[in-house]
């Protein structure tokens, strides 16, 4: 999966927030070098280490169109688009194949005071979200993604929320598996908001009127 790397950009975007390359590469959880050699160009490719240091200088990763396989057609989301809730016709709108309950783990939810929770990262893979996975086609999913990054608001500056690739633990039945897919980490701080207990998102506000 190959993704549109400008290091200069990225180095651009650090030095602006007045973070050295150690800061980067500890909030990123790779070496300083690995950080020097993205924005040296020296790495081209999207790895886990190269997607963390550009959500961490606030960027976009912009994906080609790569084949199916490449490309998750899974969508996981943990607030206002489950069903039941008040984004829950976008999603549908959108043609999904179908849905089923899931969990994320080594992720935190936070209650934003709004009519959506905020997804971070967590320090230990005990720390679950609890949500919904969808399944797309290889040509739904692109035009479905379209229009969540504009309803997360993934190119504000800085962005709201930022298009992340993960593994989701889908439930079905006596089974469980897993399964790739999109989700979307908060941009910004989640300093002074409150954890969502149980990492499960059941506001009422939430939910469809």
């Amino acid at each position: 999966m190959k993704g549109l790397l400008d290091g200069q950009e990225i180095r651009r975007r650090r030095e602006n927030l007045g973070l050295t390359l150690q800061e980067v590469a500890e909030k990123a959880g790779v070496t300083r070098q690995y950080v020097s050699s993205v924005e040296s160009n020296k790495i081209q490719l999207i790895p886990s280490g190269v997607a963390r240091i550009i959500e961490t200088v606030g960027l976009m990763v912009r994906f080609e169109q790569p084949g199916q396989g490449d490309f998750p057609v899974h969508f996981f989301t943990y607030g206002s688009m489950k069903p039941g809730f008040i984004r829950y016709g976008l999603v549908e709108g959108s043609l999904p194949e179908g849905h089923r309950s899931a969990v994320l783990a080594g992720y935190l939810l936070y209650d934003s005071g709004m009519d959506y929770p905020c997804l971070v990262r967590g320090a230990r893979a005990t720390d679950t979200v609890e949500g919904v996975v969808f399944e797309f086609t290889g040509k739904t999913i692109f035009k479905a993604l379209e229009l969540f990054d504009v309803i997360e608001g993934t190119q504000n500056d800085p962005p709201l929320f930022i298009r992340h690739r993960t593994v989701a633990l889908v439930n079905g039945g006596s089974d469980q598996m897993t399964v790739p897919c999109w989700v979307y980490l908060y941009g910004q701080s989640v300093e002074g908001m409150k954890p969502v207990k149980g990492g499960n998102w059941l506001k009422e506000k939430g939910r469809r009127k």
